[in-house]
């Protein structure tokens, strides 16, 4: 059997409009806190992520830093570079938050077409994505994709990390599949297509924006533009 896994974030998911989730949290903090200024929430919580981002990285790809708790504690961080040390209202945040960030994610248009194609011509679909499992799980099932795709790997259930092949492998092994027959799609050179290319998968690149690809950078077995491109590139493979 073919398979074709997926990357989630930036392939099979649009997260683009997520920032109006953050501006929309601030504007619930300036209404609750006299003389707050929106903006000043919104560079604050950009000011938090740089800062808390390389610190919590590992942690929450892995699985030791439950999404939730990430949550919290961003928000916490934010308020706090906005002089607000109020505990009830990091939870408010947060809780809201996470409510904008569900109505902010969307499916790309291909995506549908594309998973109904490739299921019609006989090829399996599955997921291997980076980070924390409930955030990811959420968004496969607000978006109707979490019956969709089986295997769905999450990297802070199994303890790897896209590009460790690990993850890969654990895939490919959990779902009976063979490296040699299995696809995997994704949007990003270095995590993507140096790991499934490590794994011995057959690895796309998913370039949305048609920018060229760097110098040096991994090359992938083949680059599309759209999924619409996907099923006839599978079907044209010999193996």
């Amino acid at each position: 059997m073919t398979a074709v896994l997926f990357d989630l974030d930036g392939t099979l998911v649009d997260g683009s409009d997520l920032p109006l989730a953050v501006r929309g949290v601030a504007a619930l903090i300036a209404e609750r806190v006299p003389g707050v200024d929106p903006a000043e929430v919104v560079a604050a919580n950009t000011a938090e992520w740089q800062e808390l981002w390389p610190e919590i990285e590992d942690d929450w790809m892995l699985g030791t830093l439950p999404g939730e708790q990430l949550n919290e504690r961003a928000w916490r961080g934010t308020l706090r570079r906005c002089r607000i040390r109020d505990e009830a209202l990091v939870s408010l945040a947060s809780a809201t938050f996470r409510e904008l960030e569900r109505l902010a994610v969307r499916p790309y248009p291909d995506v549908a077409p594309a998973l109904a194609a490739l299921r019609a011509a006989g090829h399996r679909l599955g997921l291997v994505t980076n980070g924390a499992a409930v955030l990811q799980r959420d968004k496969l099932a607000a978006l109707g994709l979490d019956g969709a795709l089986d295997p769905v790997v999450v990297s802070s259930e199994v303890g790897a990390r896209k590009p460790d092949r690990a993850v890969f492998d654990h895939a490919v092994l959990a779902a009976g599949l063979e490296p040699a027959t299995t696809w995997f799609v994704g949007d990003n050179l270095w995590v993507d297509v140096v790991g499934a290319s490590g794994a011995g998968l057959r690895s796309v690149w998913l370039n949305r924006t048609g920018r060229p690809r760097p110098d040096g950078a991994p090359v992938p077995d083949a680059e599309i533009a759209s999924l619409a491109a996907l099923p006839g590139l599978v079907a044209q493979d010999p193996r």
